[in-house]
């Protein structure tokens, strides 16, 4: 059913794959560069069309071309957004078998109903052409590229409706638009498109710039929304974080409460008391008592603790650079870990000096000089043995009359800490936050922020073949405990994610159906124009041409001697005109007939023709008199072409049931020379004498000179 190509040899078949795969790879590859670096999805596919238009005028044996050069074209895509896996090969080998199968059932469709060469001229056949490749076929590769994505995981399965929208519009608008395209630029298909090339790429080309101006505005227009929600869900959820911290600070404010109020705590009686909260807040990795502890108290503080039960091996230490405990070294005071809850967890925690770190200190001075609660910056937790960073929440505890003691500090603090990790998974567990990937910045110094913690989406992201970049926004800035943080949220796929967004659908059916009307208009109105071409041209050819030879008749041929005559007086040019009459001629008529003697006739005509230039002009001027113009030819070498044409005619035979007939010619000729002063008809007159004389003389070639006597 597909137009065969005009070669069947391993060559050509070859030769034919290749400029396939060229054209759609390199066409492809561009296509989804631009979408790459713009940010933005493709809004047209051209080659789509450019695969169809090749399949439709050469065949099948095209398509191993076509499923290569879109393999190609997406891998080298995957390749430089490094995201090329097992899965995402497997899709683009789908995509490009789905294109193969779109172009080949395009290409059978339209041959069936239209022929293998549609001139695209009447509007049922240009319908037919645009609804069966542009739009009908075209649902095929929508289909299988949109269910091999959804099926891999790189799309998600509430987007496949609208990225089956999109791929089919594009697909089909690259049809639309680049099918005839392409097919002006195919040699076997030249003769249909002859005279409308521009006319039709011109106006088709702007129809796409025009679609894309607009889908690429509506897309904009949905990014700035969906970057506006995303930010809103930034701010959104660094409210949830910020609340779900403030109601630990109100555990950590309630434990340093019951130590102001109580004038003994035993370690059971703080294992109780935080046992609560340890319970309703398990994002909360532990809850310590850390009192204020002086070098000369050191001694006394250790035995004391020794006497709770589970604390007998109760030392006050310090870390060392390569991670050891030690017991402290001597400095004005400590700030240990008296109590820790839940103890076995962080058993290694209990007795260490945070006023042995620097960055604990950090927060103890602050602390300590405000008297208000503060946290340190991201630290290596010693009872975290992974990469997790943590977090000391610290609240000054006072005495019980609500005063410092003797040096004018707080008595010690009620320490929360914070797996930061964990913190974020606890805090956004609900299903809102399942494609949103979250990374939590402390941006305490705002020359050095530091990334403290993420949480992936549960999702995993999807893959578009021409992906933008995905929307990030980040929240406000809000303190906790002191410090600064900063949210940051990015959805990794779902309808927040750019590479899930698609224009309005709605808008990309109007812009489809808008370029199919143009279109076909467009193609309509030059079909028109060229059929009144054409047949303007073969009017004019009718008019000027001798219905029996085919070549030139008199009217012609008076009217090509005039333009000779002037081209020769303004350009200085020397011509020659030849004036022939047959010899004989009414032998062949009263032997062969009729017939004979028009065959004979079309001999002459074929053997005049082919023994002069493509430039001259040759013509039959009425019964069996033929006149030839020679250009930019002087007398002598006229003579020579009218020896060999006399030759050649007396070789022309036409056959008959006595034997071969032919016959003999007479060549008058006149040089046609600049200030001359001879008008067309004197010229006709002499090449007419000059011919008269051969004739008489018994045939051959005269040259007619001014001093010639014409025989009467």
């Amino acid at each position: 059913m597909f137009a065969r190509p005009r070669t069947r040899t391993w060559r050509g078949f070859l030769l034919l794959n290749v400029v396939a795969f060229a054209s759609y790879a390199v066409v492809g590859a561009l296509t989804l560069l631009i979408g790459q670096y713009s940010g933005l999805a493709s809004p047209v596919w051209p080659a789509a069309g450019i695969a169809f238009a090749m399949v439709y005028a050469w065949g099948w044996r095209v398509l191993p071309g076509i499923v290569l050069g879109s393999v190609l074209s997406n891998a080298v895509t995957l390749a430089r957004l490094d995201e090329i896996t097992v899965g995402t090969f497997a899709v683009t080998v789908a995509i490009g078998l789905g294109a193969a199968v779109g172009a080949g059932v395009g290409a059978a469709l339209v041959t069936k109903a239209v022929g293998p060469q549609a001139s695209l001229t009447r509007g049922g056949q240009i319908v037919a052409f645009l609804g069966l490749a542009g739009v009908l076929a075209t649902t095929l590769n929508a289909s299988i590229a949109t269910a091999a994505q959804v099926a891999a995981g790189t799309a998600s399965a509430d987007t496949a409706m609208a990225l089956w929208l999109t791929w089919w519009v594009g697909d089909s608008i690259g049809v639309i638009v680049f099918a005839p395209i392409t097919l002006m630029l195919i040699p076997d298909q030249a003769v249909v498109w002859r005279g409308r090339r521009w006319r039709v790429t011109i106006p088709g080309l702007v129809s796409v710039a025009l679609f894309a101006g607009f889908f690429v505005q509506s897309e904009l227009r949905e990014q700035q929304d969906v970057q506006s929600r995303v930010e809103q869900l930034a701010n959104t959820a660094a409210a949830d974080l910020q609340r779900n911290v403030a109601r630990h600070q109100e555990v950590l404010q309630g434990l340093s409460s019951y130590f102001a109020a109580s004038e003994e705590v035993t370690a059971e009686e703080f294992a109780q008391y935080t046992q609560s909260a340890l319970r309703r807040f398990p994002n909360l990795a532990a809850l310590s008592w850390n009192p204020i502890v002086s070098s000369g108290d050191l001694a006394t503080f250790e035995a004391e603790q020794r006497q709770q039960p589970g604390l007998e091996d109760f030392t006050v230490t310090e870390q060392t650079e390569d991670g050891e405990l030690i017991p402290v070294t001597p400095r004005d005071y400590y700030v240990t870990v008296g109590f820790i809850e839940p103890l076995d967890a962080n058993r290694a925690a209990l007795g260490f000096d945070i006023n042995s770190n620097d960055i604990r200190q950090s927060a103890i001075n602050t602390s300590l000089e405000l008297g208000l609660p503060s946290a340190t910056a991201p630290i290596d937790l010693l009872q975290e043995d992974g990469p997790q960073k943590g977090m000391l929440a610290l609240v000054p505890i006072f005495d019980p009359v609500g005063a410092v003691d003797e040096s004018g500090r707080p008595i010690g603090f009620a320490v929360g800490v914070y797996r930061l990790t964990d913190l974020l998974a606890d805090t956004f567990t609900g299903t809102e936050w399942d494609d949103i990937d979250l990374n939590l910045v402390d941006v305490t110094s705002p020359t050095d922020p530091q990334e403290i913690a993420d949480r992936a989406a549960i999702h995993p992201p999807t893959v578009d073949l021409a992906p933008g970049a995905d929307p990030v926004a980040r929240s406000d800035r809000f303190t906790v405990f002191g410090r600064t943080w900063q949210l940051e949220v990015t959805p990794t796929s779902g309808p927040l994610a750019n590479r899930s967004i698609t224009a309005n659908p709605s808008m990309e059916i109007v812009g489809l159906l808008v370029v199919f009307l143009l279109m076909a208009f467009i193609l309509l109105v030059t079909g028109l124009e060229r059929q009144a071409v054409r047949k303007a041209e073969l009017s004019e050819a009718e008019a000027n041409t001798d219905p029996l030879t085919e070549l030139a008749n008199r009217r012609s041929f008076v009217a090509h001697l005039e333009r000779v005559r002037e081209r020769t007086q303004s350009q200085g040019s020397v011509d020659a005109l030849l004036f022939l009459d047959l010899d004989r001629f009414k032998a062949v008529n009263d032997l062969g007939g009729h017939d004979a003697g028009d065959l004979m006739l079309r001999s002459v005509a074929r053997a005049l023709r082919d023994n002069v230039r493509s430039r001259d002009l040759v013509a039959r001027i009425g019964g069996d008199e033929f006149a030839i113009v020679l250009n930019d030819c002087e007398a002598e070498r006229a003579v020579q072409i009218g020896a060999s044409l006399v030759s050649a005619v007396e070789a022309a035979r036409v056959p008959d049931h006595g034997g071969d007939l032919s016959v003999g010619v007479s060549i008058g000729i006149v040089e046609i020379r600049p200030g001359d002063g001879l008008g067309i008809d004197e010229l006709i007159r002499r090449a007419d004498d000059a011919c008269y004389d051969a004739k008489h003389n018994g045939g051959g070639v005269r040259l007619y000179r001014e001093d010639n006597v014409p025989l009467a």
